[in-house]
Order: C-alpha cells, then sequence, then structure tokens
C-alpha cells in the first residue's frame, strides 16, 4: 500500500470537513488540527487554503492527463471520467461552488486545471508547439463553458444518463475543435 503524502493527506481532510462545513469557514488551523499534521507542513506545501484547492484540482487534471496520453484512451473516456470525478467529490464541489467567491472561486480554479489539461493533451496528441489564437480561444470558451455544465449535470441532479450529457458535450464541441478533440 502506497503511504500517502502530507498534501494527499491535507486533500483528504479538506474534502472530509466539507462534507459538513462550508468551506470558507474551514480554516488552515482546522485543517491542520483535522490532519495530524502541523502548521510548518502545511505551509511547506501550500501559501492558503486556495492553494490546497488548487492542489486538489491540479491533482484530478493530472491523474486524467496521464490517462489521456494512453492510445487507448479518447477524450469522450476522459469527459465520462470527469463526470464521475465530479459525482465522487459531489459534496466538495457543491460545497465550493457556494462558499467560495473572487481569485479564489472554485469554478474559476476547476475550469483553469481543465483548461490546462486539455491544451497540453491538444498540442501532445497533434504534435503542436503551440495553438493559434482561434483554436486558443475556442478552446477556452469551450472547456469554461463544459465545467459549468458538468457542474450543473451533477449538482442538479440531472435525469439525463451521464453517456447521453457527454454526446451531447461533444455535440455542442465548436467545429474547429473536432478535428484535433475526436479523433
Amino acid at each position: 500500500m502506497k503511504k500517502r503524502s502530507s498534501k494527499e493527506i491535507f486533500a483528504e481532510t479538506l474534502l472530509e470537513l466539507s462534507r459538513h462545513t462550508p468551506i470558507d469557514k474551514i480554516t488552515v488551523t482546522r485543517l491542520v488540527e483535522e490532519s495530524g499534521l502541523s502548521s510548518k507542513t502545511f505551509y511547506n506545501h501550500f501559501q492558503n487554503k486556495s492553494d490546497l484547492m488548487i492542489y486538489i484540482e491540479k491533482s484530478e487534471a493530472e491523474r486524467l492527463h496521464r490517462k489521456l496520453e494512453r492510445e487507448d484512451y479518447s477524450f469522450h473516456d476522459y469527459q465520462k471520467d470527469g463526470v464521475a470525478y465530479y459525482r465522487k467529490v459531489r459534496h466538495f464541489i457543491q460545497n465550493a461552488v457556494n462558499n467560495t467567491s473572487g481569485q479564489e472561486a472554485y469554478g474559476k480554479i476547476r475550469a483553469e486545471a481543465a483548461y490546462q489539461t486539455i491544451y497540453t493533451f491538444l498540442l501532445k496528441m497533434n504534435g503542436l508547439d503551440r495553438l493559434t489564437e482561434e483554436l486558443a480561444f475556442a478552446l477556452r470558451l469551450y472547456v469554461f463553458g463544459l465545467v459549468e455544465m458538468f457542474e450543473r449535470h451533477v449538482l442538479d441532479d440531472s435525469l439525463m444518463s451521464d453517456e447521453k450529457f457527454v454526446e451531447l458535450c461533444e455535440e455542442s464541441m465548436p467545429e474547429s475543435l473536432k478535428p484535433y478533440l475526436l479523433k
């Protein structure tokens, strides 16, 4: 069994605390107390609670990115796994959406992490050094809207199946992105 890192322990602690406490009411002091680690350890890894939230999102984005690099894993699979992740941490997402704002707004953090993951994937899988301004704009517009729709689909308890949801997301993708993402 793999030993958990301090970062993972803090992330698990925040996810657990968010089940019963609004995120804006969870302090670093409480995270430290509940994790059993020290504040020095927390601040060795994170500047603040927002950094920890970014870590949680980037960790999931990196996990999905590693899967995207496999030949047998499609963008369709990526989106299905994204919905499954949202369902797994639904309580955290609901709490974060309702109790963060401004620079710490969860939706903004999540959208940026997803954009970076898909941007990197698109470059690598298509042998590109960078995207054109038009393609980067279409990707940002699509991904930021996609993140919002993922949140609504999961948090509003949509009656639509996850498979149908992913299908509609792909159909709604800008035509300029389809040759790069839907291979």
